[in-house]
């Protein structure tokens, strides 16, 4: 019964904190899908170069709630694939502020930082380059959640918001189950336990959606359990419950699959490929 009421705060404080991104994030849909939104929708369509760079520095935020409203902005079309990767690589979920709670150097923080940065512009222009952009679609969208906009958009944005928020809660408890029953020290001793392939266990430990990945890898880092390129690959990967919630509201699965695979390969590769600068440079 401990362990349970232990696993239901965690999951709370999980959600709890990604749900002011969602209500906003709802407000402003709903907003774009009257009238007066029209002319929003025009100028992010006429600005879509601009959108990598501007998710991969909202995602370099002390937050996981801006990979969950990406995802939200995906769905509707608002922002594009290349973009959302770019939030998925970029965001911190815990990374940084667990850092700045321990007063960690910022010659220590801004290496991560920067890797974050670069591999997120990188991958979302790439990306963007070789993938179709989708049109903006929120009516569409708005229609698949069983929206009643008889009420107003802010009755319809708290809809929305509560719909998503059970949903979240549901498989974050789950996962977050996983997670404890599997133990943080068993995902300690796993990762230790390979360290000539420490930078792809630490990415697929990254790929846990759940902040406990995050806090792990993060502290593992600081006490000099793992290298930097591994904590690197694992926290690249790390999009918090950005994920799930795509899961949630994107309904073409095969793009889903796309979409996390790619964030994985990406930070995968950048894992590698600091590695082998590193090796270089001994």
């Amino acid at each position: 019964m401990e362990l349970i009421l232990d696993i239901l705060l965690d999951t709370f404080e999980d959600v709890l904190k990604i749900i002011p991104f969602l209500f906003i994030i709802y407000l402003i849909l709903e907003w774009m899908e009257q009238e007066a939104g029209h002319k929003m929708e025009r100028f992010l369509e006429k600005h879509r170069r601009l959108n990598p760079l501007a998710g991969t520095i909202f995602g370099l935020l002390p937050s996981c709630g801006f990979a969950g409203a990406a995802s939200s902005l995906y769905a509707t079309g608002v922002i594009s694939a290349g973009t959302l990767v770019a939030v998925y690589l970029s965001s911190s979920d815990e990374m940084l502020s667990i850092m700045l709670s321990k007063q960690t150097p910022f010659h220590v923080i801004a290496p991560i930082l920067g890797v974050k940065l670069i591999v997120g512009l990188a991958a979302g222009y790439l990306l963007d380059l070789f993938s179709r952009h989708n049109m903006i679609h929120v009516n569409e969208f708005c229609e698949a959640e069983h929206d009643d906009h008889s009420h107003g958009i802010l009755y319809s944005s708290v809809m929305h918001t509560i719909q998503v928020t059970i949903w979240l809660f549901v498989i974050t408890f789950i996962f977050n189950g996983i997670v404890s029953l599997i133990g943080e020290e068993t995902l300690y001793n796993f990762i230790i336990s390979h360290p000539n392939k420490s930078v792809l266990v630490s990415s697929l430990v990254g790929m846990i959606p759940s902040c406990a990945s995050s806090i792990l890898l993060t502290t593992m880092y600081l006490e000099g359990v793992i290298t930097f390129p591994a904590v690197c690959a694992g926290l690249l990967v790390n999009a918090g419950s950005g994920m799930l919630i795509l899961f949630r509201v994107n309904r073409n699965m095969k793009d889903n699959m796309m979409i996390l695979f790619v964030t994985w390969i990406c930070g995968l590769a950048a894992g590698f490929i600091l590695e082998i600068i590193s090796m270089l440079m001994l």
